[in-house]
């Protein structure tokens, strides 16, 4: 049974996450990598029960479980296997498993799946949807990738944060789920833009437009949180741009790899790096909006 859990990776989502697990009992550590982390930003961490440790390695040798929450895939590759002070090199980790709700290509969590296994460490890649509201709320949902014992042994610790988890399949899984969420999502919200705008240059009352299409088969999870954002021209980030950008291009990489091509996605993906070179880079993916309403 997991008791104790490391966490690596304490932002937007990390940090909301590791306190439920504090408030749910469990003894719960963290690394950060940045050196007056505990004392700035996650002290109110240190002060609801979490202990820091030096590093990956340190961290992982007292601890049943680790759950990874950073940006890409070299930066999972580097806190587990990537230099000496890594997860894997901890004295011991007996019965260890590694949780990661990072968002990164399949054939990387493949390959870091196993060399966790070659390490006598148990994976699961566990990408969540919900975005910082959700990690808030834990009301995440995760979509698993892992052999079934690893999978079972941390369904537990997920019922701390989520509202909902399936187990897809083998390594990877987890992460090919999570890019088909990320696929339908983003250009659900360019789509969302688009509709929008075109109300506004119509001279149509969007929030009258915004409450019909709710009653209709347009109706959606992201036309409910993205519409009122672009309506308010408030682009506070839920989701920042630069993170939806570098999941598209991980999903439009990935498909090309298998020779598939993914149009919507692949000119959405376009224009979100049109964002990045604004300087757009940290605000909400609703700002989708205002790239339009600048043509």
């Amino acid at each position: 049974m997991i008791k104790k859990i490391g966490c690596i990776g304490l932002g937007v989502m990390g940090a909301p996450i590791a306190m439920h697990l504090i408030r749910a009992g469990f003894d719960v550590r963290g690394y950060a990598r940045r050196a007056d982390f505990f004392a700035t930003d996650g002290a109110e961490l240190i002060a609801a029960g979490l202990t820091p440790s030096e590093t990956p390695a340190a961290l992982a040798a007292d601890v049943d479980l680790i759950i990874t929450n950073v940006v890409t895939g070299d930066d999972v590759y580097d806190v587990l296997i990537g230099h000496e002070h890594a997860v894997c090199h901890a004295a011991a980790h007996h019965g260890l498993i590694v949780m990661d709700h990072s968002t990164i290509a399949p054939d990387k969590a493949r390959q870091i799946g196993q060399a966790m296994y070659d390490h006598g460490i148990g994976w699961v890649d566990a990408p969540v949807s919900g975005g910082g509201i959700g990690a808030v709320a834990g009301s995440l949902v995760s979509m698993l990738g892992g052999h079934m014992r690893d999978v079972a042994a941390v369904l537990p610790v997920l019922s701390a944060y989520t509202s909902g988890h399936r187990h897809i399949g083998e390594m990877g899984a987890g992460q090919v789920a999570k890019l088909c969420n990320q696929i339908a999502q983003v250009v659900t919200i360019q789509g969302v833009a688009e509709a929008m705008r075109f109300a506004a240059i119509h001279h149509a009352d969007q929030n009258a437009v915004l409450d019909v299409m709710m009653q209709g088969f347009a109706s959606s999870k992201m036309l409910e949180l993205m519409a009122p954002k672009m309506i308010a021209d408030d682009y506070a980030p839920g989701m920042e741009s630069r993170l939806h950008a570098k999941d598209l291009n991980v999903a439009v990489t990935a498909a090309k790899q298998n020779g598939q091509t993914l149009p919507a996605t692949e000119c959405v993906f376009t224009l979100l790096n049109a964002i990045q070179e604004k300087g757009w880079n940290k605000k909400d993916t609703s700002i989708l909006y205002q790239h339009l309403k600048n043509k």
